[in-house]
Parts: C-alpha cells; structure tokens; sequence
C-alpha cells in the first residue's frame, strides 16, 4: 500500500479534496430558506462537522488507496451525483425593509437587547423573503434568519416571548395572511436562536394561532353564515390564543356577536424538539378586542332585546331626528295622510301613507338601513301593520323582506308566532316561537335592490312577548 511520506503531502491532498468538492457545489443546490435546524450539543455545530468530515476523508484516502497504482483527483474527488449541503447565507446583499420597525429581544439570554433589522429580497410588488439580522451581545457573532410574510413592507413586531423557559427569548413577528379580509387575518411567527441561526418555529397546529373571523363549513344561506372569532394575545410573557365557544350570524360585511363573547383558550410552549404546541388554558373573555379573565362567567353575554318604542307621531305631529342621518319628520293630514321628511339642505321627499290611523317610530332604524332617511311606520288601529320605508332617490319605498323569516306580526305556515318591532335605540327585529316561551330573535339586515333579510341573534326566554324587556 502507498502511503503519504509527509504532513505537507497530506496538506495537499485535504486541499484537493476540499476543493473539488466544492467545485461541484452550484447555486441552484443551496437551500433558499432557512433550513429547520435540528438541536444538537454544541460539539455538532457545523463547522465542528465539516472539520470532523475532513479528517474522515483523510483517513478514508489513506486506507482505501489500491495497491500498485498512482494517485489521481478523482480517488479524492466525491461522485458527479453527490451533493454537499453547506450552511446557507441568503440575503445578505439585500437593501434594507422599507418601513420596517426594528425588533428589540434578548435572543442570547444575556440581559440586553439584540435590535434585530431587516432586509427585503429585491421584488416588483414587495412580495420577496425578508432577512432578519442582529449581532449577539453575548459573543459579538453575528446571526441571521430568512422568512416569507408574504410582503416586505412595514414588518410590525410584536411581543418578545420566552416559549421553552430557557432564559432567552423568541423573537415574534406579525404576519398578515389576508390583509384583506373584514377585520383582517393574521399569526404570529416565532424565531428560535439554534446553533447561531435564527429558526422560524412551527407550530403544532396552525389553525389554534390565529386572529381571524372565520366561517363555519355547510353554515352557509343566500344570505349569511355562521362564524367563529379566533384570537391571539401576550399575557404575562407568554403567547396565548382563543377561539369562541359559540358562532355567530355574518352577513353584508356585519356580525352579529355579543359585547363580550366566551372563548376557549391556549397557551404555547416551545418544547424540546422545537416544535410549538398548545396547551389548554381554560376560559377567557373577549371585549371588543381587549382579552380578560372569565371569573363566574364562562358563557358568552345574554342576549337582551329592547322594548318596542313607544314614542311615537301621529297624523299631524312630527319632530326632529338626530340619530344617524338628521332629519325631520311629520305626518300631514290628508285623504290619504302624507308622510313629509326634510332632509340637509332643505331637500324634502313627500309620501303618500296607506296604513290606517299611520304613527312614525321617533328613531332611525339602523342595521336595516344605511345612508339617508328612513322610517319605521306602524298603525294605531291595526298591530299587525308595520312598513319599513327607505330613501330612494327622490322618494320613499318600502323594503322587501326575503329568506325564511317574515317581517311583521302574525303566525307562520307551521303555525308558529312571530312578531317584529324597533326599539328606542332603532334595532329592528323580529321573534320567532319556539314554544315553552322560548323565541328565536332575528335582526334585520338591508340587502341591494330594496331588500331586507333576517340574520339570527339567539334565543331568549320571554314570557310575555309584549312585554320582551322582562324575560322569563
């Protein structure tokens, strides 16, 4: 067997070796993201690897030379079809995020704060990868992670975390899955510091870390679906998430949803294979957006449905209406009476009445209309007659209900009762009979083409229907 007569001899031969390895290695063969980093001991960082190999590979020529023949580079150079995945470096050219904020988290658990910056890979509409960089205060080296949020402007951080309760903390970032969506769509993205590496962390079950109003499969009619509200939230250092117990009714870009809604919660903990999961945390309270604890609630508010408004106009009286769009109303005598509105500006609709002994509601119905004046009419002789009348151009036209509720007052085909009122604050409703003084409310929604449909609220216990403040 030829052996190397020399340390410089075998200088020569690592070299080659080294170097024709990485001849072979070509741009398209390094990864483009960052790689998920397995936790190892420090003695199994890559350089000590790559060190460890060369050894190897000097060993592995000095052993397996054949007998009786030459040295030649390719008993030292790997195979065409071998590949050498080597430690990625992507983005560092890159210019810095337009409109990014600056993250400031202790990644190395030392007590000062890393300020983590960004760079954006070069694209024509902001969608490329960012590249996230800051220098350890502990070591002074420097580290660096790659990730796609799905757009290079204005990257929002969010709260530090320490997930795994090592002492360091995560960096956290927003990312915005659909901005467009009716009150938006987005999750968290945590990054781990493994072996010098910022490593975006993947949670157990992405679904559970989400804040996002979402509907509910085969909830769907013509008109509206059922929705759950999902949230996200940082409560004492740590990462939370809820979802609500219940669904609620979304239509025409409205839910309707209780002020204070009942959630099942979460906490998640980074565990030691790297992988977020979530842990139950019992019940929280959710309050136009703030999060709090449940104490002896632990369901969602009752429903609480007004009285019918009994300040009411009649033939030759009228007044003044602020609530949403200001105008004034008055009912004129007449064959038929005359409904006369007076909007900004002097602009004036006048409508023929076709109810007996007709009464105009005081208040604007809202939720059922929008923009302009509208009324709620109703009949002093006649309780089941009710109209709801909308500006249109230059006149008045009642809404059309459609879907399965009717609007008004009187029994279904199934032979339950119903009946429809507005309240003094204009929420425009109508109760369904469930039976054993149980009734299903519905609130009304205005729809295109002069139409209105009922969208459900919940059941309440009401024993005297004319009386619904009351209860049971």
């Amino acid at each position: 067997m030829s052996t190397p007569g020399t340390m410089s001899e075998l200088e020569e031969r690592l070299r080659a070796a080294l170097t024709a390895r990485a001849e072979l290695v070509r741009s398209e063969d390094l990864a483009p993201l960052t790689p998920v980093v397995e936790l190892r001991p420090r003695w199994r960082s890559p350089w000590v690897l790559l060190a460890t190999a060369a050894v190897v590979l000097l060993v592995l020529g000095v052993v397996l030379q054949g007998v009786g023949r030459d040295q030649r580079s390719d008993d030292l150079a790997p195979e065409p079809d071998q590949q050498v995945t080597l430690p990625p470096d992507v983005g560092g050219s890159w210019t810095a995020a337009e409109a990014a904020t600056p993250a400031k988290v202790d990644l190395d658990g030392d007590g000062t704060l890393e300020k983590v910056t960004y760079r954006a890979e070069p694209s024509e509409d902001y969608t490329g990868r960012l590249r996230l960089e800051t220098t350890l205060s502990s070591t002074g080296e420097e580290t660096y992670g790659v990730t796609d949020l799905g757009s290079t402007l204005g990257t929002t951080p969010l709260d530090p975390i320490d997930a795994d309760g090592d002492g360091d903390q995560e960096l956290v970032l927003l990312h915005e899955l659909d901005p467009d969506a009716v009150g938006g769509h987005s999750t968290p993205v945590l990054f781990d510091l493994r072996e010098g590496l910022l490593v975006e962390v993947v949670p157990e079950d992405p679904d559970l870390l989400q804040r996002v109003v979402l509907g509910v499969p085969g909830s769907e009619t013509e008109h509206y679906d059922l929705a759950v509200i999902h949230h996200f939230w940082f409560e004492d250092g740590q990462l939370h998430s809820g979802r609500s117990l219940n669904s609620y009714a979304r239509g025409n870009m409205s839910l309707y949803r209780p002020e204070r809604v009942a959630l099942e919660s979460w906490v998640w903990r980074l565990d030691e294979d790297g992988v977020l999961r979530a842990d139950e945390a019992g019940c929280r309270l959710e309050e136009l957006g703030e999060i709090g604890p449940c104490g002896g609630q632990t369901e969602d508010d009752p429903l609480e449905v007004g009285a019918p408004t009994t300040e009411l106009w009649g033939v030759g009286d009228g007044g003044d209406i602020a609530q949403g769009y200001p105008f004034s109303v008055r009912l004129e005598p007449g064959v038929p009476p005359s409904l006369v509105l007076v909007g900004m500006g002097g602009r004036t609709i006048r409508h023929e009445v076709d109810l007996a002994d007709p009464q105009v509601a005081a208040a604007q119905p809202w939720g059922a209309t929008y923009d302009g004046m509208s009324v709620l009419l109703t009949s002093a002789s006649d309780p089941d007659a009710i109209q709801l009348l909308v500006e249109d151009g230059e006149q008045l036209a009642e809404l059309r209900a459609v879907g399965d509720v009717p609007f008004g007052n009187g029994t279904t085909a199934d032979g339950r009762s119903y009946r429809s009122w507005m309240t003094d604050d204009g929420v425009v409703v109508t109760a369904t009979s469930l039976g054993d003084d149980q009734w299903e409310i519905w609130g009304w929604q205005l729809l295109r083409g002069l139409r209105m449909t009922a969208m459900p609220r919940g059941v309440v216990c009401l024993a005297d229907i004319d009386d619904p403040a009351s209860g049971c």
